[in-house]
């Protein structure tokens, strides 16, 4: 006897067949293949804190260039930083990838390589080679990234100058007797008493050897060179009875009827000097037009042997600030107190001073100070060396942060070289320079002289470096001159840094 299967139980198998079918098409689901992950990108990678190596070590802010295949930090760490032993936490973009750590050729680890995970607890020596080998789920696709954790080779702060940098005072001989330069906009103008001469030479360009235009200047005077001054669109001096000249360029004078004691600074288009009347001295404000102002000096005021002014602008004041610091008061003292002029009125901003002295040179520039591991550049102002009372020199440096109101003495980094010899009267200047990747490696170090210096980035991790820097502004110093205890020129341009400016910047 024939068992036959119903109609129904058939109808019904044939449904639920048709039903699978659609359901796996419509949803993709079913017994179509999973395609595995291609990714090999790294999200993140940092240092792991460890304050026996270094201060906010795990802050230190690290780049993953994917074109490049490279991980690294773009500000580099202090010289001296111990990199044999550190840890690294490291995050692929794909749960599902694999990461090697190769290490090669390092100083205190053997060659090996070992597949790294969350929970890897083994250090690593970054004193040779090491890669990262990240491996995709997919077992076709990979990518080794070179790591580098970055340490200079030279004290980053230190303010440095290059003995080989040093050039001679633009004369036409070397018998010299008096100097002092002065800038006008972006040129410098250096007037030169030599045995038989005057030379008034000038430059936008000082960081270029021989670039100064060298001219005979024409007196028919005998000149205070000390006098010598600047305005936006002139150039002003004293004779030896104080009668008071003026200039286009400094090759010919003219005078301007006018007698002072001493002249202080250009202030735009306004010259400022001190007259004396009948046993007082007086402020006063001088243009080729008349006298703007006159107003009877402080008695804390210098009269004389106060440094070269500089001036300073920001975005909190309305008004160009110039200051002044030491000098010898009308009643013979000798003073170290810093003096600002804000367009109308003199004032005393010393709070905390410099010892007295005459012959400071004084100049603003930059200070660095560590801010969760960033170096953010501070405007500071700087006071070096100058004739003490007694007659004695110094080469001593003194550092103002807040605009001249309290003055100390600067660390080593900070301190003159000894091949820089004591002197006052010197005059320094700050002009920008371009520097190159390759320009700048042509400077050499100096053991420990430096200074606490300015690209605040952002250094943020990404998967991509932007276009690369290969060019920037770098700000010298540049000193001139300065005389001896015995009153001797010395024929020197020093010109200075902070080796951290020459570092290409961070982008």
């Amino acid at each position: 006897m024939k068992r036959l299967i119903p109609v129904y139980a058939v109808l019904t198998t044939f449904a639920l067949l048709i039903a699978a079918s659609c359901a796996s098409s419509e949803n993709g689901s079913g017994d179509e293949p999973v395609i595995p992950s291609a990714n090999t990108l790294v999200a993140s990678f940092y240092l792991q804190k460890d304050d026996s190596v270094m201060a906010m070590l795990d802050s230190v802010k690290f780049t993953v260039d994917v074109d490049k295949q490279l991980i690294y930090n773009a500000d580099s760490l202090p010289k001296g930083t111990k990199i044999n032993r550190l840890l690294a936490n490291i995050t692929l973009a794909s749960l599902t990838s694999v990461g090697e750590i190769t290490i090669n050729g390092a100083e205190t680890m053997n060659d090996t390589t070992y597949t790294y995970t969350n929970s890897t607890t083994d250090s690593i020596d970054f004193t040779g080679k090491v890669y990262l080998t990240v491996r995709a789920a997919d077992e076709i696709s990979i990518k080794r990234y070179e790591i580098r954790v970055n340490v200079h080779q030279i004290e980053s702060d230190s303010l440095y100058w290059n003995q080989l940098a040093r050039r001679d005072l633009p004369a036409y001989s070397m018998e010299l007797l008096n100097q002092k330069t002065v800038m006008q906009g972006d040129k410098l103008f250096c007037l030169i008493e030599e045995e038989s001469r005057y030379t008034i030479s000038s430059t936008t360009t000082p960081e270029i050897y021989n670039s100064w235009n060298k001219q005979s200047a024409d007196f028919g005077f005998k000149p205070d060179i000390s006098s010598f001054c600047a305005t936006s669109d002139a150039l002003y001096i004293l004779d030896a009875e104080g009668a008071l000249y003026r200039s286009s360029d400094g090759t010919s004078w003219e005078a301007t009827g006018k007698k002072y004691k001493s002249l202080i600074a250009g202030y735009g288009d306004r010259l400022l000097a001190l007259s004396f009347e009948n046993g007082t001295y007086f402020h006063e404000t001088y243009t080729p037009n008349g006298v703007l102002d006159k107003k009877q000096i402080d008695n804390a005021f210098p009269i004389k042997g106060f440094s070269q002014p500089c001036t300073y602008s920001s975005e909190w004041s309305m008004t160009t600030q110039l200051f002044i610091i030491g000098g010898t008061r009308q009643d013979g003292v000798a003073t170290g107190d810093l003096w600002g002029y804000d367009g109308t009125n003199w004032e005393k901003l010393s709070n905390k001073s410099v010892p007295p002295m005459t012959g400071i040179t004084l100049f603003p520039y930059y200070s660095y100070r560590q801010i969760n591991y960033n170096y953010v550049q501070f405007p500071v102002l700087l006071a070096i060396g100058g004739k003490k009372a007694d007659g004695t020199l110094t080469n001593d440096v003194y550092i103002s942060f807040d605009n001249g109101v309290n003055w100390k003495i600067g660390d080593d980094l900070i301190q003159l070289p000894d091949y820089i010899p004591e002197s006052f009267g010197a005059q320094a200047f700050v002009v920008n320079s371009t520097l190159t990747r390759s320009a700048n490696s042509g400077w050499e170090q100096y053991a420990p002289k430096p200074l606490p210096v300015w690209w605040a980035i952002d250094y943020g991790v990404s998967t991509r470096a932007s276009q690369a820097i290969t060019s920037w502004e770098c700000p010298y110093i540049y000193m001139f001159g300065g005389y001896s205890s015995q009153g001797t020129l010395f024929n020197n341009i020093w010109k200075g840094v902070i080796n951290r400016l020459t570092f290409k910047p961070l982008i």
